[in-house]
């Protein structure tokens, strides 16, 4: 099911701050609370200084954005979530000097983020590969 398409105005409301970011994180990561990546504990207790979320069995520490093109990051998160927004409302493909004019950050650091993001989604469609009979329009 998708998700109903949404204006940049009310996509920067919804994440404009990191707290608002880790949230949305947290819930496509963890639609069910949280599991330890290492045993599998459903409690945890959460480190809000370093947005740590630490195992209450194990007492293995993990982020919500690690293992994700967001981790290790120094950009801030709504940034991420702007650059992601303009690279999928943009038809043909949104030009590394463009994106970083529009979300005010250097050109080598746009140009890592969309090859990050890029890569994430080359990933994800590995999944969806077509089988069987396929027909193709001409347009």
């Amino acid at each position: 099911m998708q998700e109903k398409p949404t204006s940049f105005i009310s996509w920067c409301n919804a994440y404009s701050s990191q707290q608002a970011c880790l949230r949305a994180l947290k819930y496509h990561r963890w639609p069910n609370g949280f599991e330890c990546p290492r045993c599998g504990h459903n409690k945890a207790y959460v480190l809000e200084r370093h947005f740590l979320h630490q195992c209450a069995r194990c007492r293995h520490q993990t982020s919500v954005t690690a293992g994700t093109v967001f981790e290790k990051t120094k950009q801030p998160l709504p940034t991420w979530f702007a650059a992601i927004y303009l690279m999928s409302a943009d038809k043909g493909c949104i030009s590394t000097s463009r994106l970083s004019q529009m979300i005010g950050v250097q050109w080598r650091t746009a140009q890592l983020m969309l090859r990050k993001l890029r890569h994430a989604m080359n990933e994800r469609d590995q999944a969806y590969l077509l089988r069987g009979l396929i027909g193709v329009d001409d347009v």
